[in-house]
């Protein structure tokens, strides 16, 4: 069969080389002009464009937990090399406080100071207990249209770091986690939090290039789809420059483009799709150590969580995430504009991500079950964990419904 996937972020690539080993005939649409969607990996598929620098650091996806059986199942079949690495977190409040993992506390103090902090960090862990305890059991429906204030509802460090961690996870504001699904992030706050990670060797993208050496595919950038149109007949993909006939379509695209893209959206697409709306953030990469000054920290942890003047933002640790041994320490910086020293900015990365929420979420589980109704299937990490694991679980599924 002629299949058209739409989007060459993680869902579209694997979805794509999936049905390449099949036996169909695949061509990927991609509007931007490079593959990746949020896998940006600098001197990969993006190239530095505020300062130079020849280190191999990510811009996006940064690691992953021993919990995504798909994704590590998949790199194992691409033969792509894994490291472990180790992840550690903090909370820096702007009135000088802070709270550090144990990891950071390790590597930053000695003596009396180590066992201050970790006296506060087991306080916090105390506390916290009967939180961890009551949410091992209750089941997945507990959870259904349920936002995470609810869960969440008491302004404490616990809460607080528990929703800077679902901010960090898919990079949402944080003002907007407390709309952000329980169904969602609760399960994944308590199955991922205490395991081990893992980095790619060589960068995230390093596995976007394996695919497409074995993809035999035909591949577009800067692919402007100016309408999808399905018929008992097939899908016909309308381009500035004419149209294209397939068989099936597959749309791994962030769900709020749906519906522009179809040209006949019936009206169970415009009720599962509708409420969808794009969550558009920037990330800088850059070498500012500054920020950490004022709290007597010499050594970051891999993830590390500041309040500012205009909410809460997160500082990743590159050198760390990415094994980098340089003297240059480089970092990854959300909504910490203020913070960092634009002078030693590397590189302004724009992504676009779903934007979570109880009502746009409410329809999930509808568009996993009718996947394939009028030829048209859908992929992306939205429809499962939201995470990369869920981009490489929604492929799999699609080429199996395909066959």
């Amino acid at each position: 069969m002629r299949i058209a996937v739409i989007g060459g972020g993680a869902s579209g690539m694997v979805t794509a080389y999936l049905l390449d080993r099949q036996g169909h005939h695949v061509t990927v649409f991609e509007r931007q002009p490079v593959l990746g969607g949020h896998i940006r990996t600098l001197n990969k598929n993006v190239q530095p464009n505020h300062s130079d620098c020849d280190q191999i650091l990510e811009n996006g996806v940064l690691e992953f937990p021993a919990a995504f059986h798909n994704f590590l199942t998949l790199m194992q079949t691409l033969e792509v090399e894994l490291e472990p690495v180790d992840i550690g977190s903090a909370l820096f409040l702007q009135n000088g406080r802070h709270f550090l993992s144990a990891r950071m506390i390790r590597k930053n103090f000695i003596g009396l100071r180590r066992f201050y902090e970790y006296l506060r960090l087991d306080t916090l862990y105390a506390r916290s207990a009967g939180f961890w305890v009551r949410m091992q059991f209750p089941k997945m429906q507990d959870f259904y249209d349920q936002p995470m204030s609810q869960h969440l509802p008491r302004p404490c460090i616990r809460n607080c770091w528990l929703k800077l961690l679902t901010m960090y996870s898919y990079s949402m504001p944080f003002e907007s986690i407390d709309d952000f699904p329980a169904e969602l992030a609760i399960p994944a706050l308590r199955q991922y939090i205490f395991l081990k990670w893992f980095r790619i060797k060589g960068g995230v993208y390093t596995y976007i290039e394996r695919i497409l050496a074995l993809f035999r595919g035909d591949l577009y950038l800067n692919a402007k789809i100016q309408a999808i149109t399905r018929s008992l007949d097939g899908i016909t993909i309308t381009l500035p420059e004419g149209q294209q006939q397939f068989d099936k379509v597959v749309l791994a695209t962030p769900p709020d483009q749906v519906i522009e893209l179809l040209a006949d959206p019936t009206l169970a697409e415009r009720q599962r799709f509708s409420s969808w709306r794009a969550n558009r953030i920037r990330t800088f990469l850059h070498s500012d150590t500054a920020i950490y000054d004022r709290y007597g920290i010499v050594k970051p942890s891999e993830f590390d969580f500041f309040q500012t003047d205009k909410g809460w933002g997160y500082n990743a640790f590159l050198n760390q995430l990415c094994g980098i041994t340089s003297s240059v320490r480089y970092s990854l910086a959300f909504d910490l504009n203020s913070l960092i020293d634009k002078d030693k900015v590397l590189h302004v990365q724009e992504h676009h991500t779903p934007l979570y929420t109880v009502e746009s979420f409410h329809y999930r589980d509808e568009v996993v079950e009718t996947n394939g109704e009028n030829n048209t299937y859908h992929a992306g990490a939205y429809l499962e964990d939201g995470l990369h694991e869920g981009a490489i679980t929604s492929a799999l599924r699609v080429a199996q419904l395909i066959g």
